[in-house]
C-alpha cells in the first residue's frame, strides 16, 4: 500500500513540475443505435473537448448510481449495457436522443446487481462495443451542444480568456486541486474523480465531459487487477485503444495549453498502454506519441 501511495505522490510531483515547465515555455491556444439529435441542436459548433489522462488511484471508489434525472416525463427510457458500462438513455419522438446517464461498474457481480435494479425502469439490452462507443459519443455531443445553447457562447473561448487572466494553474483552489490529483476546474480529470453523479461537472465543463467519457470506457483493465487474461501491474487503468484514440483526437482538437500539457503527460511521459482487440484476443499496446 505504501508503495502504491508513493507512486501516486511521485505522479503528483511530476504533474506539478511538468505543468510549470510546459506552461512557462509554450502556450497554444442489439437494437440499432440510430438516435437523432433534436433539430434545435443541429446547427451548433462541433464538439471541442479534452479527456482525462490518468485513472483512479483507489479501486474501492463508490459506484455512482442512477439519478433518475429526465428531460421530460413522457419520454422513453432505454437501458443498454456492454462490459463495464451501463447507459440509461432518454428518447423522444422518432427516437430523438434527449439525454443520457452512464454508469461505470467495478465488476461483473456489481453490474448484474445494477441491471436487476434498473429492470424496474425498462428491460436492459446488451449491445456490442462499437455500438456502446457510438452511443457514448452521441451522449457527449448532446451534453456539449445543450450546454453551448444554454450559455450562448463557446466554452473554449471562455476557457482561453480565463487562462490568459489567471494562468491554467493559477489560484489557491487550482493548487489544491492539483495536489488532490484532479486538474483545476474539473471533477473527472486526474488520478480519480470527485464527481457525485454523472451530471456533476466542474467549471471547465467541456474538458470534464471528455474526461468523463474516457473514464467510462466499457473495456478496461484496472490497476493491479486482471481481466481478459491480462494482468495490469501498474498504478494506471489501461483502457481500450479506441477510447485512447478518442482521447488523443479530443486533445488535438482542443489545441490549448492545457490540452497540449495533458497529451504530453499521458502519451509521452506516463505512456499509458491501451487494450487492443486482436484475432488472438486482447493484448496491451504501447501508447501513441503526442506531438
Amino acid at each position: 500500500m505504501m508503495s502504491r501511495w508513493s507512486k501516486s505522490v511521485k505522479f503528483v510531483c511530476l504533474l506539478l513540475c511538468g505543468g510549470f515547465t510546459f506552461l512557462t515555455t509554450s502556450a497554444r491556444a442489439k437494437p440499432t443505435l440510430t438516435f437523432q439529435l433534436p433539430p434545435a441542436l443541429t446547427n451548433l459548433p462541433p464538439f471541442i473537448g479534452i479527456s482525462r489522462f490518468v485513472e483512479r488511484k483507489m479501486q474501492n471508489d463508490q459506484m455512482k448510481t442512477y439519478t433518475g434525472v429526465r428531460q421530460t416525463n413522457d419520454s422513453l427510457v432505454m437501458i443498454y449495457h456492454h462490459d463495464l458500462t451501463i447507459a440509461i438513455v432518454e428518447l423522444g419522438p422518432e427516437k430523438t436522443l434527449l439525454g443520457c446517464e452512464l454508469i461505470e461498474i467495478n465488476n461483473d457481480d456489481e453490474g448484474a446487481k445494477v441491471l436487476t435494479e434498473l429492470a424496474t425502469v425498462n428491460i436492459p439490452l446488451q449491445i456490442d462495443f462499437r455500438e456502446m462507443v457510438k452511443l457514448m459519443k452521441q451522449c457527449e455531443k448532446i451534453d456539449y451542444m445543450r450546454k453551448v445553447k444554454r450559455q450562448g457562447a463557446s466554452e473554449s473561448d471562455q476557457t482561453t480568456n480565463r487562462q490568459h487572466q489567471t494562468g491554467y494553474f493559477g489560484g489557491a483552489t487550482a493548487g489544491l486541486s492539483i495536489l488532490s490529483g484532479i486538474l483545476p476546474g474539473t471533477k473527472w480529470c486526474g488520478t480519480g474523480d470527485i464527481a457525485k453523479t454523472y451530471h456533476d461537472l466542474g467549471t471547465e465543463a467541456t474538458m470534464d465531459m471528455c474526461c468523463r467519457t474516457h473514464d467510462l470506457c466499457p473495456v478496461k483493465v484496472r490497476s493491479y487487477q486482471q481481466r481478459y487474461n491480462l494482468s495490469n501491474n501498474s498504478i494506471y487503468t489501461k483502457s481500450h485503444c479506441k477510447c485512447g484514440d478518442m482521447l488523443f483526437n479530443c486533445l488535438k482538437r482542443t489545441n490549448t495549453s492545457a490540452s497540449q500539457f495533458m497529451g504530453t503527460i499521458y502519451f509521452n511521459v506516463v505512456q499509458v498502454p491501451c487494450v487492443l482487440d486482436t484475432e488472438r484476443g486482447y493484448r496491451f499496446r504501447k501508447a501513441r506519441t503526442f506531438s
